[in-house]
């Protein structure tokens, strides 16, 4: 795991994060929290070592708009977000373009879109 990116997974689906961290934990070192509030701490404590952040918006405790607020907040603008959510709609869409967002996958999602998408956000190949 020495040279691998850390990827934060922020979803209160136990599934979707056991389901992404399948996909992706040959490549990448995967932190996962399952609200925002357990996603900001974890954030906040490892700041300089997280190098990508997958994060729904709606969760429990504190969803995903209030958490790309606090990154605002605490001048995190330096780590690529991407978003996974279920609801997919213009309006959530376009909240979020104030923010630092690389990029946003509906659910269900495909393993070879994430892949993809990663590759790209990441400039790796599979």
């Amino acid at each position: 795991m020495n040279d691998y990116k850390r990827l934060l997974i922020i979803d209160d689906s136990e599934v979707d994060r056991s389901i992404l961290k399948k996909i992706l934990e040959i490549d990448f070192h995967i932190l996962e929290a399952e609200n925002g509030f357990k996603g900001m701490e974890t954030l906040l404590e490892n700041r300089r070592r997280i190098d990508g952040i997958l994060l729904d918006l709606h969760m429990p405790v504190l969803d995903g708009f209030h958490v790309l607020e606090l990154m605002k907040e605490n001048k995190i603008t330096d780590i690529p977000v991407i978003i996974i959510t279920a609801e997919s709609t213009e309006q959530n869409l376009l909240k979020t373009l104030p923010y630092n967002i690389k990029d946003f996958i509906c659910k269900p999602f495909d393993v070879d879109l994430i892949r993809g998408r990663m590759r790209t956000m990441f400039h790796f190949t599979w």
